[in-house]
């Protein structure tokens, strides 16, 4: 049989489980505002689709940082 981990150890993996998550979404946000980031002559061809992606990484970092939040 497994052992009950103690109060410290649970306390040690949700946050390492917090650090993980924060990461991610810091790297999602990032991600977000590096591919929104062109240049004024681009063709709207190319700016339409990056724009809708740089948005959506935007909003995956924003809610894997709420969900950091959540972890137990």
């Amino acid at each position: 049989m497994k052992p009950d981990l103690s109060y410290e150890q649970l306390e040690r993996r949700r946050r390492i489980l917090r650090g993980i998550f924060l990461a991610l979404a810091v790297f999602l946000a990032c991600a977000g505002v590096a591919v929104l980031a062109v240049p004024p002559e681009t063709a709207m061809d190319i700016a339409i689709p990056r724009a809708f992606w740089g948005i959506a990484l935007l909003i995956a970092g924003f809610f894997v940082g709420l969900f950091s939040r959540l972890v137990p």
